[in-house]
């Protein structure tokens, strides 16, 4: 009877034979760790000894061959674990798995499930059931500990993609069947392995608004909205802003008195400074303060403030961190110079937007400069400047 072999490549790499467990832990080296998944990988090859040295020695100076016939006994010792089989065979000039020991892989079981939900055509119910056990199968990405080697990164990729289209078609029969908890599940699992995926976001929002967890779903768009505009300078699309506006009248709807309502708009956290919304909530305030201008005959004016980025010169990563802190700081100075009655928000990575309703051109200058003022004593240590731009609503509008 062939020797099994069950090889997990998602989450963690671990080899079992059903009773005993090899895995990063127990090999103690990430280089052996390595190989032994290299060789399993591509265990239907011969494997040169050139072929294994430019895969794991290419740019290192020291005798690549002696390296290698080191940590092929080191590796043969370490799977002394699983038993006593020679599981890698040495040939002339080559190594290779052991033919007669048969590997069963997570990777090769979610390629056949993929493959299959993609064959799938009109039956909603079988394409559930393949795509649960394909996101059943897939545990996470490849292992951090290989995930980034050469000869596995374009599968990481391609497996990432992958789960993310099958996670996509089972959002969309969750959806469709109103399975809210269970849309919500395979969301925070999709999130997991894609943080940035906008439509991944969208389903959340539409899972925790099915459920009526609608303080959740607040949560969980505006912490969404400020990721994007702090990592990828984007706001969110028309459809996650037409998600958030429906959420917002369904769960204000669920107010029965007026007592009620009043309680529910009532702003608790914030008496006193400037309102700070997001940008979507800022135009629809702005639409209603152009009408009212417009039929009152006043003037009143729109700021726009920006971090002069020219030059640059933060003591921080350049991976943006530097501008994060600064658009903090302005963000602070802002709502600390303003009225109550003005309205914040971030409209790009390094700007933001005021509404000052009953201000004029000169207190509004004159509130731009004082900003100007307290950003500077705050954020001296970055080396920038905050500009800023004033024009009138009505001329706008």
């Amino acid at each position: 009877m062939k020797t099994k072999i069950k090889l997990q490549l998602f989450g963690k790499f671990t080899l079992t034979n059903g009773h005993k467990i090899l895995n990063e832990e127990t090999l103690h080296s990430k280089k052996l760790t390595r190989m032994l998944a290299y060789i399993i990988v591509n265990r239907d090859s011969i494997l040169s000894h050139q072929r294994l040295i430019e895969a794991f020695w290419e740019d290192e100076s020291r005798s690549p061959e002696g390296a290698l016939k080191n940590l092929m006994y080191r590796l043969r010792i370490a799977m002394k674990d699983l038993g006593e089989e020679q599981f890698i065979c040495t040939l002339p000039g080559a190594y290779r798995w052991n033919p007669e020991i048969e590997v069963e892989s997570d990777y090769e079981r979610f390629e056949a499930l993929a493959a299959k939900v993609r064959g799938m055509q009109g039956d909603s119910r079988a394409t559930e059931a393949i795509c649960e056990e394909a996101i059943e199968c897939y545990q996470g990405n490849v292992s951090a500990m290989i995930a980034e080697e050469p000869w596995i990164l374009s599968k990481t990729i391609w497996y990432q993609s992958l789960f993310m289209d099958i996670a996509k078609i089972l959002c969309g029969i969750y959806k469709e069947e109103r399975k809210w908890d269970r849309l919500e599940q395979v969301c925070n699992q999709a999130l997991s392995v894609d943080a940035y995926d906008e439509d991944i976001h969208c389903w959340m929002l539409e899972s925790l608004k099915g459920q009526k967890k609608y303080k959740l779903a607040v949560t969980h768009y505006e912490r969404t909205r400020k990721v994007f505009y702090e990592n990828m300078g984007i706001r969110p699309s028309g459809r996650m802003q037409e998600i958030y506006q429906n959420l917002m009248r369904e769960s204000g709807g669920s107010i029965s008195n007026i007592a009620g309502l009043i309680e529910e708009t009532k702003e608790h956290e914030r008496t006193a400074g400037a309102y700070l919304c997001e940008y979507g909530v800022f135009r629809q305030i702005y639409h209603i303060e152009a009408r009212r201008v417009t039929r009152l005959g006043i003037a009143e004016y729109l700021m726009l403030m920006t971090i002069q980025t020219k030059g640059f010169n933060f003591a921080e990563d350049r991976t943006g961190s530097g501008i994060g802190k600064a658009m903090d700081i302005l963000e602070r100075m802002i709502c600390e110079s303003l009225r109550a009655g003005d309205v914040v928000a971030r409209y790009s990575p390094t700007q933001y937007i005021v509404l000052l309703p009953a201000c004029s051109f000169e207190s509004g200058a004159a509130v731009a400069d004082r900003i100007r003022r307290n950003f500077r004593k705050h954020a001296g240590r970055y080396q920038c400047d905050v500009t800023y731009e004033l024009a009138e609503i009505s001329a706008m509008s």
